[in-house]
């Protein structure tokens, strides 16, 4: 008869026949278990990095603020504060970069030139006329009387030139090019002081002031008010406008 330490070893071995591994358990786990460690390794390279980075940027920054930026060196670039640009200086009020043409020639315009043009003497009474010029006058005051003072503004059709020009005018040629005429008279028991000056390109001012309150009228004072000088001084400003060629008509008065 068969005892149970007989049987035993049969048993053993037929349990270990039909014993199956889960295999498909054992590789999920297994895959699991790899999943994780790669995300470890993963995080900890991650924050190793983070760590170097910020003990590189401190150490730039410390050595920056013991030692300042080295002469030459070009600053570390993400970390330092760029200076502020300096605002640009706002413009001039009323100044244009585009230089403003001066407005046309007109009998108005060049009685207001005359007026501004006056070195400080009282004015009034002015008046214009012409026909292929434009003439302006005003009454003038130095304190001493009023009196009359005119010009006559015109671009001609002849060169200027100094050899037709009578000698009693004092004919000259400038250092720019321009040709300039002074005289005084009596003309009519009126005193005057006259200038003229002729441009290279035809544009012509003459400027007359009297001891009368008009040409050829009585006089009001002993001299006119402004001197050669002062007249020759007006004319040159770069204040006046010119008509062109064809301004007007010559009524021959």
């Amino acid at each position: 008869m068969e005892t149970t330490d007989d049987r035993l070893p049969d048993l053993m071995r037929r349990a270990a026949e039909t014993l199956e591994p889960h295999y498909p358990d054992l590789v999920e786990r297994g895959m699991r278990r790899g999943v994780v460690r790669r995300r470890r390794r993963r995080v900890l390279s991650v924050a190793a990095t983070a760590a170097a980075v910020a003990m590189t940027v401190g150490g730039i920054a410390v050595v920056q603020a013991n030692f300042g930026p080295q002469a030459g060196q070009p600053p570390v670039a993400g970390n330092s504060t760029p200076e502020p640009s300096a605002p640009s200086a706002p413009s001039a009020p009323g100044v244009s970069a585009t230089p403003v043409p001066p407005p046309p020639a007109s009998p108005a315009e060049t009685l207001r030139t005359l007026d501004g043009l006056v070195p400080g003497l009282t004015t009034s009474g002015g008046r214009t006329w012409g026909d292929d010029f434009i003439g302006a006058g005003l009454f003038v005051d130095d304190g001493q009387g009023k009196a009359w003072l005119e010009v006559g503004i015109q671009t001609v059709k002849y060169d200027p030139n100094c050899t037709d020009q009578p000698e009693s005018q004092n004919c000259k040629v400038m250092p720019d090019g321009t040709f300039f005429r002074s005289y005084s008279g009596t003309d009519a028991g009126t005193t005057y002081n006259s200038v003229v000056l002729e441009y290279p390109d035809r544009r012509v001012i003459s400027l007359t002031s009297t001891n009368s309150l008009g040409l050829k009228m009585p006089p009001v004072r002993p001299e006119p008010p402004l001197s050669i000088e002062q007249l020759k001084e007006m004319a040159y400003s770069v204040s006046w406008t010119f008509p062109p060629a064809n301004y007007g008509k010559n009524l021959n008065r």
